[in-house]
């Protein structure tokens, strides 16, 4: 597995999740200024379970996705104009979503 990384920003920070391999296993490490930790996983499926949920956490608590690296396109950009920020390319699939659960609705149904 190469290195993997994911920004997030929030009112200026930023924040960087890093994927990655080394001698003792898979490797993640979330680093926002210069604080950093890391977490190791002995399979991808647990890393990308616990990295699904740092991620769902982040954009609930207002960062933003704005980069991924490496860059994995190929090739120019095809379009020949840059999108409108209302322009939905999936529009049908707005109302399909769930509402994702609340911390309280969890607590209620465990009872």
């Amino acid at each position: 597995m190469n290195e993997l990384i994911w920004t997030f920003e929030r009112a200026g920070e930023r924040l960087q999740i890093r994927r990655d391999t080394d001698d003792d296993g898979l490797r993640l490490t979330v680093t926002q200024a210069d604080d950093s930790k890391s977490y190791r996983f002995e399979d991808a499926a647990s890393l990308v379970s616990f990295q699904t949920d740092m991620e769902a956490m982040l954009v609930q608590t207002g960062w933003s996705f704005v980069e991924f690296s490496p860059e994995q396109r190929r090739g120019h950009d095809r379009r020949g104009w840059p999108r409108l920020i209302a322009d939905r390319r999936r529009w049908w699939t707005d109302g399909t979503r769930l509402p994702m659960p609340t911390a309280g609705a969890k607590r209620r149904r465990s009872n």
